[in-house]
């Protein structure tokens, strides 16, 4: 298993820190996994119909897509904490944290790293989150883990997909229309964002 980011971050005092992680074989390098990662910042690759309002995720490379930078808005609800090309990217939740969520988490972080070995590489997922110490908020985590498993399978399965057409040269490059890639997308967004103005973070 490979260091994360996230772990040398502070913990929050008074919290209960639950971590998920999912992982996933991909036979396409860094470089393949790591260009498809960054377009997360426009769509999410999981489910489209629930999570971007039944807008196909581009299933080509972006031409116009912008270079990563610090707080770039990032899949749907988290801020680009960290970065590094062709290794990995951490977000934040979106701060504050909306009502009635704020009621039971404190924080969130999200890592995808990518870890080549000898024949392949595993794209790692971890979820670090803070939460609070009820019996509510620990109810919320367990319906937030069941929910992530379902979205985070899906999405990890084409990112999989994704990158090994790459990797062979099967994925077409187009421009994308970056003004109208954040229109209220899909019930992640609005349970945990809803900032119209987070669009602009893109470029």
């Amino acid at each position: 298993m490979p260091s994360f980011f996230v772990d040398s971050l502070p913990d929050i005092t008074n919290t209960y820190c639950r971590e998920l992680l999912r992982c996933i074989e991909i036979n396409a390098g860094a470089p393949d996994i790591f260009v498809w990662l960054k377009q997360l910042r426009v769509a999410p690759y999981s489910f489209d119909v629930v999570d971007n309002r039944c807008k196909k995720s581009p299933d080509y490379i972006i031409q116009n897509l912008p270079p990563l930078k610090i707080s770039t808005h990032f899949l749907l609800a988290f801020h680009i904490k960290e970065f590094e090309e062709n290794s990995f990217i951490t977000g934040r939740y979106c701060e504050p944290i909306n009502s009635p969520v704020n009621l039971y988490m404190r924080d969130m972080y999200i890592e995808y790293r990518i870890k080549e070995k000898a024949t392949n590489t595993i794209l790692w997922c971890k979820i670090k989150g803070y939460f609070n110490t009820d019996i509510a908020s620990r109810g919320f985590f367990f319906i937030f883990s069941v929910v992530n498993k379902i979205m985070m399978g899906r999405q990890l399965c084409n990112l999989k997909r994704l990158s090994e057409l790459s990797a062979t040269g099967k994925v077409k490059t187009k421009m994308y229309d970056l003004k109208n890639y954040f229109v209220k997308s899909g019930i992640h967004w609005w349970i945990f964002c809803r900032r119209h103005n987070c669009k602009g973070l893109i470029t």
